[in-house]
């Protein structure tokens, strides 16, 4: 019987990322099919995405460079794009921050002015445009003038004419003297706002004219194109001539999503998904056929051809009377509700129960995602993904069954498809083939266990044992709450419940009820029976867990169960009585969060993924290790609400599902090895004083390290973590550097008495 004291005395130091050093290496994966603007320096194409930025070099073929937070920025959310006289890349994005990257230095400097306004809550830029030496900013509250030599903002503008309230700049402009600003007040109504530049002083209200033209239209962008003005309108495209503004007859009744202008050229991309432009000598033409997806934005190149930008299409380019999409290889969306990794290290996401993308599978190098109807899948809404003991892989779906797939697996076979045809019950009855399925976990023996949300025929465990065929081999069960007369379904009908189900060292089923008035941990104790007859054991706040709605279960390498709730963790410390008094333990660190995910490392260690970051704790929990959020990596972690986390625990790389991408973090906690064969030591030679303690790999579990002279008098002595991977600081037994030398580095283990395994590294001392 195991006992814990864990309490809020614990929680005392936050460990910074920096912990990591040695070997935290962090990578993004998003998805940059959606672009939301694009602009051109030479021949290199800048795309702003939902998953951040990437240049496309023309006439190279799909040659693309991307860069996320793992690599400068600190939002991928962007939301657009604009390059300055010099090529450098200015980007915008939702949350207000803006981004200069320096592509010939590689180097990146930032503008949080707006992001940092405590005053403002609508800080999205909705547009970036220059003007020789000027960057007009267009925000979520106002239009902002920024210097780009003094690298310094000048005046913001949030007040103009008479209106009044909260107002959204959506774009801006400069032309003969003046300055000229798309005012959207409310959600229907915009306005175009003028002031002339020779006024020193354009704050107040009075300093703007307003205009408004069309039926009343909702104004959208400003361009100027051969020295004059032009206005994009959901009902058309106006031309300002002194001081009206004029429709031009061959966009009217267009509703213009973007406008771009080249010295050549305007073009305008519409909501009908069609393009077209207008040359300097007013000749009007359609460009291409319709387009494959909304156009969002588009750019012109030095030979006149329009580049469209598209919502899940990238840049679209118009060749031999077809739109071809380019963007860099990802995964099919940046929603990642769900992550797992298999025998062979691919990654898989799920990405949603409603409007979802299907789900994805990363080798290492590629991303392939499978999806309607591209993948032969009867629905996109896959939420959750987990992996068999045989290294089969499993999408449960909302609504349509699951899908098994092989690790090698590179297109869906519809005959790996499960629903109605195995014996499983629809959620409801007015379409039977309305299958929802929960994660899936495999036991001991290899068989394959699921949850069937809300179930007509009550029966909501399924089970499939291994090495069977698609269509055989498969038998359900319901499950018992408060006596086998009452066999209720255990989960309602709420998309938003992750339905959490998890297998302990004894092949006991826990799952989670979120049925109203039974809300609670659920042990089936059945021991990898799947009889009808099961007898659960139901666990909730009256026996000490911090709260009865669960959102996640995890069982660590010494059999406890930890159950992530809306209200922190709690410990069951017996699985075989998980229900006697202090059997529980009080977790009160993370009482006031929200636990979405836990994952357990090769170390025992437990990574906590919350709505507000991630933690890590020690093997037993007591102790805090680190807590990485957006603000303390500079956005590497994407986002702080984590949905998910999977652990490679060949590599130690720790993967954090969010709603805006996925992102990596290397770490030290690798599985041991087996037996021992030659230690690799690295840096080598190794440099003191060091910022960084020498790593030392090839450890089996449980390993002690000698760090010996040359000639074999020992001068360290340390204790591992516990995995295949161990460190040395360089300092000898009484805390001090050790002498510039070659030295020996011997590990060996308690449970390999008659091995050990040896290495060299050269130290320097500076």
């Amino acid at each position: 019987m195991k006992t814990r004291a864990v309490g809020g005395a614990l929680f005392v130091v936050i460990v910074s990322l920096q912990a990591f050093s040695q070997v935290g290496v962090w990578k993004n994966y998003t998805s940059m099919q959606d672009v939301r603007d694009v602009d051109r320096s030479g021949n290199i194409l800048w795309a702003a995405t939902s998953g951040g930025l990437f240049s496309w070099t023309m006439n190279d073929g799909n040659t693309f460079a991307k860069l996320t937070n793992a690599d400068g920025l600190r939002s991928t959310d962007l939301t657009s794009v604009a390059i300055d006289k010099n090529g450098n890349v200015w980007t915008g994005a939702a949350t207000g921050m803006i981004h200069v990257y320096f592509p010939a230095t590689n180097t990146w400097r930032y503008v949080r002015d707006i992001l940092d306004k405590t005053d403002q809550t609508n800080k999205r830029i909705n547009s970036l445009a220059v003007f020789g030496d000027t960057l007009l900013v267009s925000s979520g509250f106002g239009l902002s003038v920024f210097r780009i030599s003094q690298f310094q903002f000048g005046d913001t503008y949030t007040k103009f004419g008479t209106l009044t309230g909260g107002v959204s700049v959506l774009s801006a402009a400069m032309s003969g003297g003046k300055i000229y600003a798309v005012i959207l007040s409310g959600t229907t109504t915009s306005r175009v706002a003028s002031a002339d530049l020779s006024n020193s002083n354009l704050l107040p209200p009075d300093a703007w004219t307003l205009s408004q033209f069309g039926g009343g239209a909702l104004h959208k962008h400003l361009r100027v194109f051969n020295g004059t003005l032009f206005a994009s309108a959901n009902d058309g495209l106006f031309r300002l001539t002194g001081t009206t503004w004029a429709l031009v007859d061959s966009f009217a009744g267009k509703n213009i999503l973007s406008l771009t202008t080249s010295s050549q050229k305007l073009v305008a991309v519409t909501a009908d998904s069609l393009a077209y432009s207008l040359s300097s000598q007013n000749e009007f033409a359609r460009i291409g056929t319709k387009l494959p997806s909304t156009p969002t934005s588009a750019t012109i190149t030095a030979s006149g051809e329009a580049i469209v930008g598209a919502t899940g299409s990238g840049l679209l380019t118009f060749s031999g009377g077809t739109w071809t999409s380019h963007y860099p290889n990802g995964p099919n969306s940046n929603q990642f509700v769900s992550v797992a990794v298999d025998n062979k290290r691919n990654v898989w996401g799920a990405s949603g129960t409603a409007n979802g993308r299907g789900f994805y599978k990363f080798t290492g190098k590629d991303w392939l995602s499978f999806s309607r109807p591209s993948s032969k899948l009867p629905t996109n809404d896959y939420y959750r993904i987990g992996v068999g003991c045989d290294g089969t892989v499993w999408a449960s779906s909302w609504g349509r069954g699951v899908v098994r797939m092989t690790e090698d697996a590179t297109t869906v076979d519809t005959n790996r498809i499960s629903g109605r045809n195995v014996g499983l019950a629809p959620a409801v009855l007015t379409d039977t083939n309305f299958i929802v399925i929960g994660p899936v976990v495999c036991d001991r023996a290899g068989n394959v266990w699921m949850s069937v949300h809300n179930a007509t025929n009550q029966r909501v465990m399924a089970m499939r044992k291994p090495h069977a065929n698609p269509d055989s081999g498969w038998g359900t069960l319901p499950v018992y709450v408060g006596s086998v007369n009452d066999p209720k379904a255990v989960y309602t009908t709420n998309a938003d419940v992750s339905r959490p189900l998890a297998i302990d060292a004894s092949d006991n089923l826990w799952i989670a009820s979120v049925r109203e008035g039974r809300k609670g941990l659920l042990s089936l104790n059945n021991r990898g029976s799947a009889t009808d007859s099961v007898a659960e054991t139901v666990v909730t706040s009256t026996h000490g867990l911090p709260d009865d709605n669960i959102r996640c279960i995890a069982i660590d390498r010494d059999n406890d169960i930890w159950v992530g709730t809306e209200k922190g963790i709690g410990i069951v410390l017996d699985a075989n009585n998980p229900t006697r008094t202090g059997g529980i333990a009080s977790y009160k660190p993370l009482s006031e969060y929200v636990i979405n995910a836990i994952a357990v490392d090769p170390l025992n260690q437990k990574w906590v993924g919350t709505t507000k970051g991630a933690f890590l704790y020690s093997q037993d929990g007591t102790q805090p290790l680190a807590q990485l959020t957006v603000e303390n990596t500079d956005g590497k972690l994407i986002d702080n609400e984590i949905k998910d986390i999977a652990i490679d625990p060949q590599t130690g790389t720790v993967y954090f599902g969010t709603l805006n991408g996925l992102a990596s973090l290397t770490t030290s906690a690798v599985e041991p090895k087996l037996e021992f064969d030659e230690l690799a030591v690295s840096p080598n030679p190794y440099r003191l004083p060091a910022t960084v303690p020498l790593t030392i790999d090839g450890l089996v579990g449980g390993s002690k390290i000698k760090i010996l002279t040359i000639d074999g008098r020992l001068i360290r002595e340390l204790d591992t973590p516990g995995g295949r991977i161990g460190f040395w600081d360089g300092k000898d037994s009484n805390g001090n550097d050790v002498a510039s030398g070659v030295y020996l580095v011997v590990a060996y283990s308690e449970s390999q008495k008659d091995k050990v395994a040896k290495g060299k590294v050269a130290v320097l001392r500076r």
